[in-house]
């Protein structure tokens, strides 16, 4: 097992001031990560699943899932990520090109009578409504489980249609990188 580290560092200087930050966060216990490489079309891809039974490429113990980094590593062409819940709620975020999003699963939760709680992955991570949201309270049990992330490259519909893309290739689509870490 191993500690992930991760850093965030900002570093701006406006009007002679400076506004730097620096958070860092060690995720312990790590003993499995996937890194991949992976190449996005316009179509609806799945990135990545979540399944307790039936664990392999691509597809993670939801229980288990500490962190999740998707990198766009396209010059050219957002993507489009819809996140997906066990209660068929879905939200859908464009990332921008050269942007990173970072979904965190719950780590470790603290001790209570003696006995350190783990935490529960991605367990009861997010709840998505085209209404008002109501019922939510502190356990998050009425949260839903993330099951799946889904990508699609984007770029405007006349791009699409004339067939622009990136390294000579025809088409649009996005170079992502997808790093997962778990217990």
């Amino acid at each position: 097992m191993a500690n992930l580290k991760v850093e965030i560092r900002e570093s701006i200087k406006l009007n002679e001031n400076s506004y730097d930050s620096y958070n860092k966060h060690i995720l312990k216990d790590i003993n499995n990560i996937s890194k991949r490489v992976m190449t996005v079309p316009v179509t609806e891809s799945v990135l990545l699943s979540m399944d307790n039974s039936n664990v392999g490429a691509g597809t993670f113990v939801e229980t288990k899932v500490r962190y999740i980094r998707i990198t766009n590593q396209s010059d050219e062409w957002p993507l489009l990520l819809t996140f997906k819940n066990e209660d068929e709620n879905e939200y859908i975020y464009k990332l921008d090109k050269q942007a990173t999003y970072i979904y965190t699963g719950e780590a470790t939760t603290k001790e209570i009578y003696g006995i350190a709680r783990s935490g529960s992955g991605v367990m009861n991570s997010f709840d998505a409504s085209n209404s008002t949201i109501s019922g939510v309270d502190s356990s998050f049990e009425n949260m839903g489980d993330l099951i799946n992330i889904t990508g699609m490259a984007s770029g405007s519909a006349e791009d699409i249609v004339l067939g622009y893309g990136g390294s000579g290739s025809g088409e649009v689509r996005c170079p992502i990188e997808l790093f997962i870490a778990s217990i």
